[in-house]
């Protein structure tokens, strides 16, 4: 049985006789208790019946047998439910969970999970759990490349939206990025971004500030675009950036409003260096938003600077300085350590405490409930079930000093079927012409090499580059001067980040002739082009086996792309084009190359294919290859992506015998295995060695065996490196303290149903406008198609009646509500869709009923004000492969656990035991049984001529609540302390963020006072005065919720 105390408890009234023309008597059904209405005092009569109207709704008016209905009085007890088998059924049950579900406040509900579309990854809710558990509210996302950290970041936004009624999200990116965040927003969770400048930024946080908190958007802007100049403090400086940035630096985060609920920062790596305007608007934009995700694919380092800078930009109040960082990774050591052991096989329960009792020496965890907990649990324990560890491990995890503010995934660590990498070389053999233009052009350069350094040697280097990728795009570029600047300063860029403008002087090393252009026939060398050929002959083959294969052709240079587009193109083979600042028209040409009827080849540069995933696409050709590691790597990073189909990607690199960039590349990239497996981000590691190389080959005077020894020494360097940041990276990933048993946790959560589903929202809908509003009408839309089958997801045309529209207009008045609709408006019907699943649903301004939109919004306040209209009662028939029991009868009681303090955290308990003889199922198994019976469970007509025993039903129902209640005490102590964390870790960072303010501010008043621009000072004075306000409210405020509430509610029992 099940019993719902959401409601007030009472007793039902058994009366036989009773007045029908009375009218406002509440009634309801006997063979169907959940449904109720009021008598309206009319009565007909139909031969020896009485028929009393019943109005179950606002606008549903039915004349049911007098026989039929019974009163309820205003009290009802379960156990007099119970006893007089007023039982409701499976709907009864459905309707009372999915309600505390949509309410939005369940901690073990993931309100993101399955909400977008997007398949499955137990590691992408990784980022979503630390981010809940978070005392800050602000975690750096650093999963290496193509494992979704767009998606991490958008489910997080989603779990704000439902739990904290989010309405403002900023994402800042580089621009060429702007355009695929915009896409993926529309078209994997049907949010609908803007992309603005700083000026219409700027407008959108002035209009937020007016309103404070009704004001809503999703806004994309560039971090280029944002960037203030070094005079933003001053007044006189009236340009939108900077008059944004004082914006921002005048209106931090509070208690009462933030400019924006979530900013995310993607590409964060290029905030690292503190002395950048990047960084300071990374700063002002954090103290603005009272949430923070920064994503960045850099491998997490120990030693590394980066890191360190990354978080101090997320919490730069306990990440002061780099003695302070050192300090608390030894401290956290021993926690690590400790998990380690834990986790061990079989575990080394001794060595773990021995790490525990070292951890609580460190002032760093003198004060930490959770730790002494956890070393109380420990030395308690001679033994640990899986159960016991799984906990325990969990808790070290929230104990760790570092995980708290950082997650990172890697593919081996996370997904189990792995693309495999096959490269494949196409050795191609000059022809004698070719041959002898590639002799004279290197040994031009190396004569013109010898004594330069710096930029004119790259110029001159990156001659030689384009003519070993293609003779006759080389020639053709060098015969337009003005193509060189741009040449050199793209190679200067990939291979080793110099991002520079060449001075007058530089270019002209760069345009000086490395040989006599006139003298060479261009049309000879491209009809003896062999490098052509051979792709040419490889493109045909494969195409002749399966004429719908796409092909990716990576190319350095844009003259050789443009070249290969005009060759392929006069060989009938369709190609695409992609290159740098082509702005959004690049993704006209890749939905092109999507598309099954669209170009078989997609050429691209580096710069083009910047943010595009091309994992429909199962071959890649470096036609010809940087010579950094970390760009080829980014290559293959277009295709080698979750959700790439094919079990392995065919990756195509040529090779031109005898040539300096095939002895180079060959060694340098075979020795790190880059094309079998992902080795990470080791562009730091190669920049200087890269530029060291390339001037010892081109400057030096060296003979072919020093060369090809300098070559060797690299390529064992690099491998060194290699092999040393993979030790490095494991090393952080302990340190963090990341572990296999989160995402078996996550994974557990999706077979378990804790999610919000949509058919429970889809019924939730329904039976609201079944029940109140029966003129609304929702439709599936079939027309011009055809069902895959009966359970296939459905558009829907929905219709609201007139009370319906009147109602809903006024909620969202009421409530102003984020999420735009057309339901209270339109005559039409408007098409909705419950399942996020449904293909070519997203980003068609169809309207996605979850959560946060306003008609489930307002049928939830519906709900909340008819709670005590639930029926708690509950019989339920089913079989035992369907719940996997022995057959038999059960009872089982779920109750509602509410605790509050810092953060209001909710969860549903549940309790199955058997009647017969008291054997208790597992709180695992209760739960899986109570989700199944919710979708798949039949209602049991008369259950109380079926129960055997209703005393004994009654005991076993009363030992599932005390059992749940005792469970509580737990609960309540672990939240205790997870409050008490909670509280001391922002009491801290709220006096060090207003010591720091405080700070900026004095040094400030002083450097306009010295300078004479007295103005501003009485603004600048009143911002100090704010800061010192809010933080005695704030500490005020954290006092008051150290003090914590408990509240428990019975929602269900039921005789199964």
């Amino acid at each position: 049985m099940i019993q719902n105390a959401s409601a007030s408890n009472g007793n039902l009234s058994n009366v036989d006789f009773w007045n029908p023309e009375t009218p406002g008597q509440e009634v309801r059904i006997k063979a169907n208790p959940g449904r109720r209405g009021t008598t309206t005092g009319k009565v007909k009569r139909a031969g020896t019946r009485t028929l009393v109207e019943i109005q179950f709704g606002p606008t549903e008016k039915i004349y049911k047998p007098q026989n039929l209905l019974e009163l309820c009085n205003s009290e009802e007890s379960i156990e007099e439910l119970i006893r007089q088998g007023r039982f409701g059924g499976p709907d009864d049950l459905r309707r009372i969970l999915t309600y505390e579900k949509i309410k939005g406040q369940l901690t073990n509900v993931f309100y993101s999970m399955e909400s977008s579309q997007t398949d499955f990854y137990a590691h992408q809710f990784k980022p979503v759990l630390k981010f809940l558990n978070s005392p800050v509210g602000r975690i750096l996302i650093a999963d290496e490349v193509g494992l979704g950290k767009t998606i991490e970041a958008m489910y997080i936004w989603k779990e704000l939206q439902t739990r904290e009624e989010a309405r403002r999200l900023l994402i800042v990116c580089p621009a060429m990025l702007r355009q695929k965040w915009q896409d993926d927003l529309a078209q994997r969770f049907n949010i609908f971004a803007d992309m603005v400048d700083a000026t219409e930024l700027l407008n959108r946080a002035k209009r937020s500030l007016e309103s404070q908190r009704n004001h809503t958007f999703v806004c994309i802007a560039s971090l280029e675009g944002l960037r203030p100049s070094g005079n933003w403090e001053d007044q006189s400086a009236t340009n939108a950036r900077a008059e944004f940035a004082r914006l921002l630096d005048a209106n931090p985060a509070s208690e009462e409003f933030n400019l924006f609920d979530l900013a995310i920062i993607d590409e964060a790596h290029y905030l690292r260096n503190a002395t950048t305007a990047s960084n300071r608007i990374g700063q002002l934009i954090r103290d603005a938003s009272r949430h923070l995700l920064l994503l960045t694919a850099t491998p997490v380092q120990i030693d590394s600077k980066n890191l360190y800078q990354l978080l101090r930009l997320i919490s730069p109040d306990d990440f002061f300085n780099e003695d302070i960082f050192r300090n608390m990774l030894n401290a956290n050591q021993p926690v690590v350590n400790a998990l380690k052991y834990l986790w061990a096989d079989p575990t080394e329960i001794d060595k773990a405490r021995k790490e525990i009792n070292k951890a609580t020496k460190s002032s760093y965890f003198a004060n930490s409930q959770l730790l002494a907990q956890i070393k109380a649990t420990i030395e308690a324990a001679p033994g640990l079930k899986a159960s016991d560890r799984i906990e325990l491990g969990y808790k070290l995890e929230k104990a760790s000093l570092l995980s708290q503010y950082i997650t990172r995934s890697r593919k081996r660590d996370v997904l189990t079927n792995r693309v495999n990498r096959d490269a494949q070389t196409l050795t191609v053999r000059f022809s004698p012409i070719e041959r002898k233009f590639y002799d004279e052009v290197t040994e031009r350069v190396r004569e013109q090499t010898k004594g330069k350094k710096g930029v004119p040697l790259f110029s001159l280097i990156s001659r030689q580059r384009q003519m070993a990728s293609c003779m006759v795009a080389a020639l053709e570029a060098w015969r337009t001067d003005g193509s060189l600047s741009s040449l050199v300063e793209e190679s200067l860029w990939e291979d080793v980040g110099i991002a520079t403008r060449l001075k007058e002087n530089q270019l002209e090393a760069a345009i000086a002739p490395v040989i006599s252009l006139s003298k060479i026939n261009i049309k000879t060398l491209e009809e003896e082009d062999t490098k052509y050929k051979a792709l040419k002959g490889f493109l045909a083959e494969r195409l002749s086996e399966n004429p719908k294969e796409k092909f990716v052709i990576f190319a350095y240079f844009r003259g050789t792309l443009k070249y290969l587009s005009r060759r392929l193109a006069d060989d009938n083979i369709s190609t695409g084009l992609i290159m740098g600042d082509m702005g959004d028209g690049k993704w006209d040409v890749v939905n092109q190359f999507r598309r099954d009827d669209g170009p078989s080849v997609l050429l691209s540069s580096e710069v083009g294919s910047e943010g595009i995933d091309l994992q429909h696409c199962r071959f890649l050709v470096n036609y010809d290859l940087p010579w950094n590691p970390m760009r080829v790597e980014q290559r293959i990073g277009r295709l080698d992506r979750l959700n790439q189909k094919a079990d392995r990607i065919s990756i195509i690199n040529f090779s031109i015998k005898d040539t300096i960039e095939a002895e180079i590349l060959d060694r340098l990239y075979k020795r790190i295995n880059i094309f079998k497996e992902s080795v990470g981000d080791i562009e730091n590691i190669l920049g200087d060695m890269t530029e060291k190389l390339l001037v010892e080959l081109f400057a030096e005077q060296l003979t072919p065996y020093e060369a090809q020894q300098r070559i060797e020494q690299t390529a064992k360097a690099l491998e060194n490196q290699r092999l040393l940041q993979d030790e490095l990276e494991d090393e952080a990933v302990n340190m963090l303290a990341f572990s296999d048993h989160i995402l078996e946790a996550i994974r557990e959560s999706k077979t378990q149903g804790r999610w919000l589903q949509p058919d429970e929202i889809q019924a939730f809908v329904a039976d609201c406008f079944s029940r109140y509003y029966p003129g609304t009408v929702i439709a599936p839309q079939t027309k011009g198609r055809m069902k895959a089958s009966a359970e296939e997801a459905e558009l829907f045309d929905i219709s609201l009646s007139e009370k319906a529209k009147v109602d809903l207009q006024f909620f969202i008045t009421q409530s102003r509500c984020a999420t735009p609709t057309q339901l209270h408006k339109s005559s039409a019907p408007v098409s909705c869709f419950f399942d996020p699943k449904i293909s070519g649903s997203m980003g068609k301004r169809n309207e996605l009923l979850d959560p946060t939109h306003p008609l489930i919004l307002w049928i939830r306040d519906r709900y909340a004000t008819a709670a005590q209209k639930l029926h708690p009662v509950s019989a339920i028939r089913t079989d035992s492969q369907t719940v996997d029991l022995p057959v038999g009868q059960y009872a089982y009681s779920v109750y509602l656990w509410t605790f509050s303090g810092l953060k209001t955290e909710s969860q549903i308990a549940y309790k199955i035991i058997r009647i017969r003889d008291g054997e208790w199922v597992s709180d695992q198994a209760s739960e899986a049984v109570l989700a199944k019976l919710m979708q798949r469970g039949n209602l049991k007509p008369n259950a109380q001529n079926f129960v055997t025993d209703m005393n004994q039903t009654i005991v076993r129902q009363q030992q599932c609540n005390e059992y749940i209640e005792e469970t509580s005490g737990k609960a309540f102590d672990d939240f205790f302390i997870d409050n008490e964390n909670r509280c001391n870790v922002q009491e801290r960072s709220a006096t060090a963020f207003a010591e720091r303010k405080q700070e900026e501010l004095t040094a400030r008043i002083e450097r306009f006072e010295a300078t004479g621009k007295t103005k501003i000072l009485p603004a600048i004075r009143g911002h100090l005065d704010k800061v010192n306000r809010e933080l005695e409210v704030k500490m005020k405020s954290i006092e008051v919720k150290r003090d914590i509430s408990f509240e428990q509610n019975q929602l269900g029992t039921r005789i199964k």
